[in-house]
């Protein structure tokens, strides 16, 4: 992951670097969805009409959480399919790293971003078509996004406006037919769990054991160090609760070298025993990817004007587009292709690109 503190809000040119670091959200103040089907995490979110939240809560959030979260797991082989397609991969990156600049400049809420990105992962595994390209990958990313902040927040931007900076802009009717096609695909099941979700349950079970400053630089810290590692294909074949625990230990050892272990083990004994193993090699290979992140991170020394030109972006219109070309070749060869330059993807593109 890249830095750049000297840039503003807006994208930049060409191969320019961004800074995609989260917003640091302290526990005990960061902003929750307006709503939520889960009875313990409405707990947990401190609704005023309820009794304050116990062990026993918390435990049972926890456990709900383990018990749902492989369902929103994308399928084994996604990895595989990453590894040996670099582009998709590659984009895959770019749309997490513009997903957290979205969260930076609309104050989304951090569960916001993580829904996205689950969102794009588990489509991209179902529909595993040879012909992706960067505008296909925009237009899943802004749907996947728009969908997300449907969940996590109630003053969300306009479609426009959350589309500034990217290469290619979309007509509102194709977004709103690539979030249905979306939806469709994941089953509706959109209320996903992801690492995040752990993370209120975690700071209250240490909130007895950590003073609260520290409990908040801690939080702050643990939310950066995943948001990070989500743009590594290589945690995909955990589960979000192993990864949140690896996490968890990688900063407890940063800010408690010697005691660390004491700490964790008012949280470790929630994660199933037959986790153990993956627990150890996610912590190390997390390990790895922070420490790659921050090598790149530190050898970053860009220098950039103050004031950056956007590129005028492309608009590519509803009736321009056959999303049928996302169903993979099984399913394509099943459906009946719209004919004439519309259908031709590849004419399409140029005759965008030509227009720039």
């Amino acid at each position: 992951m890249t830095t750049m503190s000297s840039i503003n809000d807006e994208f930049l040119l060409c191969d320019e670097v961004w800074d995609v670091s989260p917003v640091p959200v302290p526990s005990n103040s960061s902003r929750r969805p307006p709503f939520d089907h889960d009875d313990q995490t409405q707990k947990l979110y401190g609704n005023n009409s309820v009794q304050p939240i116990t062990k026993e809560d918390c435990e049972r959030s926890f456990d709900t959480y383990l018990r749902k979260e492989m369902k929103y797991m994308p399928e084994s082989g996604y990895k595989n399919f990453l590894e040996s397609n670099r582009f998709v991969a590659s984009c895959r990156c770019k749309a997490i790293q513009w997903f957290i600049h979205s969260q930076r400049r609309f104050n989304f809420y951090i569960g916001t971003v993580y829904n996205a990105v689950n969102y794009i992962d588990r489509f991209i595994c179902i529909h595993q078509c040879p012909g992706w390209n960067h505008w296909m990958m925009e237009l899943l990313s802004v749907a996947s996004l728009s969908i997300a902040i449907k969940f996590g927040e109630t003053g969300p931007p306009s479609l426009h406006e959350m589309q500034e900076g990217l290469e290619y802009c979309f007509e509102a009717k194709l977004i709103q037919r690539m979030e249905l096609k979306i939806m469709d695909s994941l089953g509706w099941e959109l209320n996903c769990v992801t690492p995040h979700s752990y993370v209120e349950s975690i700071t209250w079970e240490l909130s007895s054991v950590i003073k609260p400053y520290v409990l908040d630089r801690l939080t702050s810290r643990l939310n950066d160090d995943l948001l990070a590692s989500s743009l590594d294909e290589a945690l995909l074949m955990y589960r979000p609760s192993v990864i949140v625990m690896s996490g968890l230990r990688l900063v407890l050892e940063d800010f408690f070298p010697s005691t660390s272990q004491d700490y964790l083990s008012h949280i470790t004994s929630f994660i199933p025993s037959d986790q153990t193993q993956n627990l150890q090699t996610c912590y190390e290979t997390m390990h790895q990817v922070l420490i790659r992140s921050r090598k790149f991170e530190a050898s970053s020394n860009p220098s950039s004007p103050d004031t950056v030109l956007t590129k005028e972006q492309v608009t590519i219109h509803e009736r321009q587009v056959d999303l049928s070309f996302m169903e993979g070749p099984d399913k394509k060869s099943k459906l009946k292709r719209k004919r004439g330059k519309e259908d031709d993807h590849g004419v399409m593109i140029k005759k965008h690109q030509k227009s720039v």
